[in-house]
């Protein structure tokens, strides 16, 4: 339980970390586009996060794949939802295929689910290089075959952490975009948030959103510090016996 809520806390603490900037333009177009938007990118990035972290290794391997072939599907996803908010004849259209997929969901309240899953399962891949001493263990242990108990409770509670801040900038940002001076933008401002992903997509095709991550860790080293609960002696020694 020590490692699990120190696992969940090292999540909410992971938002503040400067390997987060890079993915920020994701995370915000969540505060565009219909209501279950939000919502969408969570699951998804939960579901993708958990996923990726514990049976990449054996999907890789069952399939007979290249690890970067899912950072690829990342890449396209990311490209092709930054097109749909860029232009709106492609939006218009993404929305009435969503619809007609889904037709239970047609209602305002879910206008938006399966694009932000879409959008959040990218998100987390590109989330997996920001982890802490007990991510990077059970991922260790993923890799080894051994999918425990522990390593799916220590992953779902940290992604669960990550989630906690991530709804609430989304939330934040869509209240502060629905004001009523800035109604009458809203499509334009969904326009460039669709052309950032895009350039987003286009600098992981080349390797910047890496580079960036390096730059950002390399030049603010106190916010390095931010896994200082998952470093402590108890955590450690609890994390040593779970692991062995």
């Amino acid at each position: 339980m020590l490692l699990i809520l120190v696992a969940f806390l090292g999540g909410v603490l992971t938002v503040l970390s400067p390997c987060v900037l890079p993915v920020l333009p994701v995370l915000l177009s969540g505060t565009v586009g219909g209501r279950g938007r939000p919502p969408g990118i969570i699951v998804g990035f939960i579901g993708s996060f958990v996923l990726l972290t514990l049976f990449l290794a054996s999907i890789v391997g069952a399939l007979n794949l290249s690890p970067d072939v899912i950072r690829w599907v990342a890449v396209a996803l990311l490209l092709g939802f930054g097109l749909t908010l860029a232009l709106p004849a492609l939006h218009t259209r993404f929305e009435l295929v969503m619809a007609r997929a889904v037709p239970q969901r047609r209602g305002r309240d879910g206008d938006g689910f399966l694009g932000g899953m879409l959008v959040g399962a990218t998100l987390g891949v590109v989330w997996t290089p920001c982890v802490g001493p007990i991510l990077a263990s059970v991922t260790t242990l993923a890799l080894s075959g051994q999918v425990t108990g522990f390593a799916f409770a220590a992953t779902l509670a940290y992604a669960l952490g990550v989630a906690v801040p991530m709804l609430g900038v989304m939330w934040g940002g869509r209240k502060l975009l629905h004001r009523p001076a800035l109604l009458g933008r809203l499509a334009g401002i969904q326009q460039a948030f669709g052309v950032v992903l895009v350039l987003f997509a286009v600098g992981m095709v080349f390797g910047l959103d890496r580079q960036a991550q390096t730059v950002l860790v390399n030049s603010i080293p106190a916010l390095q510090k931010l896994t200082f609960l998952e470093e402590t002696a108890v955590v450690q020694q609890e994390l040593e016996r779970q692991t062995r």
